[in-house]
């Protein structure tokens, strides 16, 4: 490649697009900017993915602008001829090239480099605008060479969607289409994230999916010729490109390979609008928001990105002085309307290109700063002292706009509290969730390594899950199975559970050991003797006073917004007949209610409904920690499938006293049937059971211990069930991590 300085290119200018129009003065100033550059057949102008040095025109010769694919197959994206330009897009963002320009015969090329450009640009601001229109034009059809829908064809086909219209920039929480709209058009994602919601009869908006780039949206209201079946608004700021109805069909009818794709994309889409919708897995962008104007604790938001790193994410914390470090002093808190607004986009877009995670830092000084902050994350962290309390004038994310227009941000919102070093437990956390309505909190100490380490993992989508069925005295395999867990080290950072498992689970989110567990429950079951406060069996068979009274011993005044690790318990509700998951509220009241086997117990009254034991509608709740998790699932069962079958002989009736005598006999070979509480405890667990099959289903690991010969009333045996659970539990456990370790890609 040869280059010199070139003499005034006034005349030839003047044909370009880019400069079309422009006064003589202008253009004069332009080429008195340009270098003249020389190349021979074959060589190459730039490669994909170099540093940006500047815009090129087309004097004479041809040049091809080629894409690598990640499959490392060159695509043809366009032919450029005399009077066509290139290196527009690297120019204005500088960002990498975008592809590779090689000359396929001997060409000139007039270059403009970023210096020259940005002192054009003060003098003659129509420059900037002239360009960015032509890289409008040319950006559809780079960014759909690259698409499922779109890879493979040829660039004359994707040079139809060169057009400015069809290329849209649409800000966060700002709906791209309503449902019920007449359908015109389908967007292919290319920057950003999108929600799906669908409407119900009650006028409640349900999230059914979350589309991310190369995701392609509204081609089901084209293929059926029906208005929107879903509203699609942007979760943050993102960008789009537009496929007409038209140009869509014809290249379905020219083309095979798009409709292939589409067939895919169309499988995908109602395989995740019939399954139910839970958190996001692996967010990209994380805004932290101080919750008031002290600013966010640097110390956590080191660790964080340490914790993040440990995860296998490749971090950049974006905060006001990295922006402006990169582009220059006031470039973080442009307006929307600013001309350096979409210098800043572009800038965080390449970062996005260059980083698995952007960790944002909001500041409660800079108010345009925060709100791009908002506008760009999938997830906003409101990060507050755990030791404090709300305060009354302070706005957390939800309340604070996306612009200056009163949107507010479309992103979800959570609640992390800090707490000093070595605080036993937290306190007062309902007052702040009461006060600011947030999807879900997390709990960090300072200098606890594993609670930001917790975080980090809910964050990047790899958090451990853990669901514990019912099941009475086999439930103390659950903690045979906790430390198999620890000893194996993952550690567990959601959990839930169905009545026992209700308890084991909330002691694991308080923080006891698998040791303290065990003399725990000694103190609980064995010491108190729970099930010797018989009464008149008019509501139940048990006064529950005694079960009160341990459970008010394990857990005291707690609330389950408290407990150090995210933890839910489920219920029924027998006045409606629901299925009840409890997150927040006394851990002892519910805890009991989830406990509360109907004729063995009396029911929970709460607000006039009656609760009972959750084990009536949902004895192993995989699906509920399915639909809440980030990660994978561990169930650990310990409810038979077949239990209370008898040798006696066939018969229909039976009074109390033979059922005395018949156990009795026992010791004589006579077998009696079973009694009245395991009947009990059976029947309200029928129907969980019977559905287990599809419970299990949503589990990643599905553990069942041998514990069907262990009477679900044996407290005693605690020591032996905890070693039968953890017997299984290591050898299970440690197959399941071979096999993912062999199958997983590597971080």
């Amino acid at each position: 490649m040869q280059m010199s300085r070139g003499p005034a290119h006034v005349p030839f200018l003047s044909t370009v697009d880019a400069f079309a129009g422009l006064d003589e003065e202008t253009l004069r100033a332009v080429s008195e900017s340009l270098e003249e550059v020389h190349l021979n057949a074959g060589s190459i102008l730039f490669a994909q993915g170099d540093p940006g040095d500047g815009l090129y025109f087309v004097a004479s010769g041809r040049l091809a602008i080629l894409l690598e694919s990640p499959a490392k197959a060159k695509l043809t994206l366009a032919l450029l001829a005399p009077g066509e330009c290139v290196g527009e897009m690297s120019l204005l963002d500088r960002r990498p090239r975008a592809a590779t320009a090689r000359a396929l015969r001997a060409s000139t090329l007039l270059k403009l480099s970023h210096a020259s450009f940005d002192g054009l640009v003060e003098r003659h601001p129509a420059i900037r605008d002239r360009l960015a229109a032509l890289s409008s034009r040319r950006l559809p059809s780079l960014r759909l060479a690259d698409t499922e829908l779109f890879r493979g064809l040829e660039s004359a086909v994707l040079s139809e969607f060169d057009q400015e219209s069809n290329w849209v920039r649409l800000e966060g929480g700002r709906e791209l289409f309503w449902q019920g709209e007449k359908a015109d058009c389908l967007y292919v994602v290319v920057r950003g994230r999108l929600e799906v919601l669908v409407s119900t009869d009650s006028g409640e908006e349900r999230v059914v999916e979350r589309l991310g780039r190369g995701s392609t949206v509204g081609e089901m209201a084209l293929l059926t010729d029906e208005p929107r079946s879903a509203t699609v608004r942007a979760v943050r700021d993102s960008e789009l490109v537009r496929v007409p109805k038209d140009a869509f069909f014809r290249l379905l009818e020219n083309h095979p390979a798009p409709a292939l794709a589409l067939s895919r994309s169309l499988v995908r889409h109602l395989r995740n609008t019939t399954a139910r919708s839970g958190p996001e897995r692996g967010v990209s962008t994380i805004a932290l928001l101080p919750a008031g104007p002290e600013g966010v604790d640097a110390g956590f938001v080191r660790d964080l990105v340490t914790a993040l790193q440990q995860c296998g994410s490749t971090v950049l914390h974006v905060d006001r002085a990295c922006v402006e470090h990169a582009l220059g002093a006031g470039a973080a808190d442009a307006g929307l309307d600013d001309s350096g607004s979409s210098r800043v986009l572009e800038w965080l877009n390449e970062q996005e290109d260059l980083f698995s995670c952007l960790l944002f830092e909001g500041d409660g000084a800079h108010a345009r700063w925060t709100s791009r902050c908002l506008r760009h994350a999938d997830l906003v962290l409101v990060v507050a002292a755990g030791d404090g309390t709300p305060p009354a004038s302070a706005q957390p994310a939800a309340e604070m706009t996306v612009r200056e227009g009163g949107r507010r941000a479309a992103a979800r919102q959570e609640l992390v509290l800090l707490h000093p070093r070595g605080t036993p437990r937290p306190r007062s956390t309902a007052a702040w969730l009461d006060a600011w309505p947030l999807i879900g909190h997390h709990h960090v100490r300072a200098g606890e390594a594993g609670d930001v380490r917790r975080l980090a993992r809910i964050l990047t989508g790899t958090a451990l899950s853990v669901a514990f069925s019912g099941g009475g005295a086999r439930g103390f395999a659950h903690i045979g199975v906790l430390k198999a867990l620890r000893e194996l080290g993952l550690a567990v950072d959601l959990v839930g559970g169905t009545s026992m498992g209700s308890i084991i689970a909330a002691q694991v989110a308080m923080g006891l050991t698998p040791e303290e567990m065990v003399e725990t429950n000694r103190r609980g079951f064995v010491g108190l003797k729970i099930f010797r406060d018989l009464t008149p069996p008019f509501v139940a068979l048990f006064t529950a006073r005694r079960s009160m009274r341990m459970l008010e011993t394990m857990f005291g005044d707690l609330r389950i917004e408290d407990l150090w690790l995210p933890y839910f318990c489920v219920t029924s509700n027998l006045s409606r007949a629901t299925l009840v998951i409890k997150e927040r509220g006394p851990l002892v009241h519910w805890v009991r209610a989830s406990c509360s086997v109907p004729g063995i117990e009396p029911p929970v009254v709460h607000d006039g409904d009656l609760y009972v034991d959750g084990g009536v509608l949902n004895n192993l709740p995989a699906d509920v920690m399915h639909e809440k998790s980030v990660g994978p699932v561990i169930a650990v069962d310990v409810s038979p499938a077949v239990e209370l079958t008898t040798d006696s002989r066939d018969r229909v009736t039976l009074s109390g006293s033979e059922y005395v005598f018949g156990r009795l006999g026992r010791a004589r070979g006579k077998h009696a049937l079973p009694g009245i509480a395991s009947i009990l405890a059976r029947t309200a667990m029928l129907s969980s059971v019977r559905n287990s099959d599809v419970t299990r289903r949503q589990a990643d690991l599905y553990l069942h211990p041998p514990t069907d010969g262990v009477d679900p009333l044996d407290w005693k045996g605690i020591d032996r069930v905890v070693e039968i659970g953890y017997r299984f539990a290591l050898e299970k456990l440690g197959a399941w991590m071979e096999t993912k370790a062999a199958t997983d890609p590597p971080a």
